[in-house]
């Protein structure tokens, strides 16, 4: 299998800039205003640039940012370079000492961005920090994970954690729990995250083999195994709505993506038969949920568990290799 690491030249003399702040963007429409707005009203004393690289948009989503934030470096590219590609675009050009990676779908919360500079700042150990995501209604939105291991797999399907002490939580499947404190985590979904340069120069940008989904995780992984922290700031937090441009594009594809990316990690990381043993692992799992699912659906008219049904089904095929879809540009 291909892995594509690339490396990161560092820059002659110190940063200009404290932060750089990078966004790709993928006909994002008036979330891109939305996040960009955010950006300049939250960042009080943070010496930052901002660069945004499209991936070939046809909704004037970049026009009309050009128009409103004419300070905003602009790169825009003539063909899909996916998630992954553009943000080490970004950070290929970019002249920071600290790298936010941040997605369009968001919006900054007073002094998150500066916060997540302070906790680098104040601890050189920390390779990543990132903040409490929350849903448009106010809600948490988890994002601290446990590495994909078949025994955080086992645990997290198996066992009721949504109705265990959050103590038991944070040990075994962070994803149920809390959020309450900064912590160490194994891995923080990539919606808002701070890293440091020189952590980038030493283990090298995002593997673009992960055109959307989980080169976060592979980019933890490696950090982790650098002997850099990977942290969550409980004390800083944004707005996430969740990868609408993706949505509206790929519909029920975006599954098959997620999972593509899920098992390439392993396989990576791991090997080709702990990525087996998972796939066969999970399909089985998700069988018994599907058959749990058949049973209620015989005892009640629920129009939601049609929808389970489906979801599941489709699980079982991708996991036992009966549902694929490349990537298209």
């Amino acid at each position: 299998m291909k892995y594509a690491e690339k490396s990161l030249t560092p820059i002659p003399g110190p940063p200009e800039f404290k932060l750089s702040i990078l966004i790709v963007n993928y006909n994002s429409g008036e979330m891109l205003l939305d996040c960009l707005d955010s950006v300049y009203a939250t960042v009080k004393t943070v010496p930052c640039e901002v660069i945004v690289v499209d991936n070939n948009s046809k909704d004037g989503s970049i026009a009309a940012a050009r128009d409103k934030h004419p300070a905003v470096r602009f790169i825009e590219n003539d063909f899909n370079n996916w998630f992954t590609g553009g943000t080490n675009q970004a950070i290929e050009v970019s002249r920071g000492e600290y790298l936010l990676c941040l997605n369009p779908d968001t919006l900054c919360h007073e002094n998150a961005i500066d916060l997540l500079v302070a906790f680098l700042e104040e601890n050189p150990g920390a390779g990543l920090a990132a903040p409490r995501l929350l849903n448009g209604d106010g809600s948490l939105q988890p994002s601290c994970r446990n590495h994909l291991k078949s025994r955080y797999l086992l645990l997290r399907h198996i066992l009721p954690w949504r109705k265990l002490p959050g103590s038991w939580r944070k040990w075994a499947v962070l994803e149920y729990w809390d959020h309450d404190e900064t912590i160490m985590s194994d891995w923080i979904i990539g919606a808002c995250i701070m890293v440091r340069r020189k952590t980038v120069e030493e283990i090298g940008l995002k593997d673009e083999g992960f055109p959307m989904f989980h080169e976060e995780t592979d980019w933890c992984y490696r950090m982790e195994n650098a002997g850099w922290g990977v942290w969550f700031v409980h004390t800083a937090s944004i707005t996430h709505f969740g990868s609408q441009s993706a949505i509206k594009y790929w519909g029920g594809g975006l599954i098959l993506e997620f999972y593509r990316g899920k098992h390439r990690f392993i396989r990576k990381h791991f090997g080709l038969l702990p990525l087996l043993l998972h796939r066969f692992l999970l399909a089985g799992l998700l069988l018994l949920r599907l058959a749990g699912v058949l049973i209620r659906r015989v005892f009640s008219r629920n129009a939601q568990l049609g929808k389970e049904i489906s979801f599941l089904r489709m699980g079982i095929a991708i996991q036992l290799g009966l549902k694929e879809k490349k990537s298209e540009s």
